[in-house]
């Protein structure tokens, strides 16, 4: 049952507006869906153009390479400062591109924060033939 029905059951003065209400109903569901559809359109768009520099590409290399991996680690083994492998790590999970890794069933309160390569970081290599 639709808003305007329960609307028309519940208040049987708005018989009235009857018409109109429904017309603003299958509106709404048109614009739903075509904001739906937008979204959707927009993401593909923006994937799609999204480019990273060479510390960014290089983190998502070394994580696609290993199960995961910190900052530091990152950092010595494709030979960039900590903290720009540290600020790619930040900048690539707001985009999505890696997630935080699972931390180890015995982790200490200093333990450094993982990450591992997510799907969009690994479909943005295989699609620039990266990985």
């Amino acid at each position: 049952m639709g808003v305007v029905a329960t609307l028309l059951k519940a208040v049987p003065a708005a018989k009235k507006f009857e018409a109109k209400l429904t017309a603003m109903e299958a509106e709404l569901a048109h614009l739903r869906a075509e904001n739906a559809r937008l979204t959707q359109e927009l993401d593909q768009y923006l994937e799609q153009w999204e480019t990273l520099d060479g510390p960014q590409v290089a983190t998502l290399q070394y994580l696609a390479a290993n199960t995961h991996g910190h900052a530091a680690e990152i950092a010595k083994s494709v030979a960039i400062n900590v903290q720009i492998a540290d600020s790619s790590l930040k900048f690539l999970a707001s985009l999505r591109f890696v997630a935080p890794a699972k931390p180890a069933a015995k982790t200490t309160p200093a333990a450094k924060a993982r990450f591992a390569l997510a799907a969009k970081g690994e479909r943005y290599l295989r699609s620039r033939g990266l990985a």
